[in-house]
């Protein structure tokens, strides 16, 4: 008899007799073939003589019998009330004080190490002596330069002009300036890597 009924009428019996869960959605992660949860009195036999029409849209499923669906309700509502107070209760600090000082620089106790102090110390001067090396590396390249080549890098590196610039400023062709600055950048990068 149930199955000379349309769809829209199958559908309205199903709601009331029936209901579903997306297995996907509800439990993320999930990785089953089946995608549909189905909580109901009826057997799975009952189902598809009844709904045949609205039973053939969530297949495959999964069949629960209505204490299993009680066990599920009560799971979700257990677990949205302790969001819920968790989120209203919830100390910004917490009461783990290795977690809190990690998070709140502000609350920690700053322990002065001598022995770290020291460290670092040895550090900045050991980058310090590494810096200072590095400059007096980096002049003994430029003065290996021939003077227009050397006037020339300076003036495009420090100063920032461009060759059209420079060659504006001494009265030659700009392409000989692109030139000489080339040949300096090549012969600085030679020099500085042979000392």
């Amino acid at each position: 008899m149930t199955n000379k009924l349309t769809l829209t009428e199958q559908e309205e019996l199903f709601a009331k007799d029936c209901k579903l869960i997306n297995l996907k959605y509800e439990y993320n992660g999930y990785t089953g073939d089946e995608r549909w949860a189905i909580i109901t009195e009826l057997s799975v036999k009952e189902l598809l003589e009844k709904y045949p029409l609205v039973i053939e849209r969530y297949s495959p499923f999964v069949h629960l019998s209505i204490a299993q669906g009680e066990v599920i309700d009560d799971a979700n509502r257990n677990e949205d009330k302790y969001a819920k107070r968790s989120s209203r209760t919830l100390d910004c600090y917490g009461y783990d004080d290795e977690m809190s000082s990690q998070f709140h620089k502000e609350l920690a106790i700053m322990f002065d190490d001598p022995f770290e102090r020291a460290e670092e110390e040895r550090l900045e001067l050991e980058r310090e002596e590494l810096r200072q090396c590095e400059i007096r590396k980096a002049r003994i390249a430029l003065s290996m330069l021939q003077p227009l080549q050397r006037e020339r890098l300076m003036k495009n590196v420090c100063c920032g002009l461009s060759s059209r610039a420079i060659a504006k400023q001494e009265g030659v062709y700009y392409s000989s300036v692109d030139k000489s600055i080339a040949a300096a950048k090549k012969n600085f990068i030679k020099f500085y890597e042979n000392l």
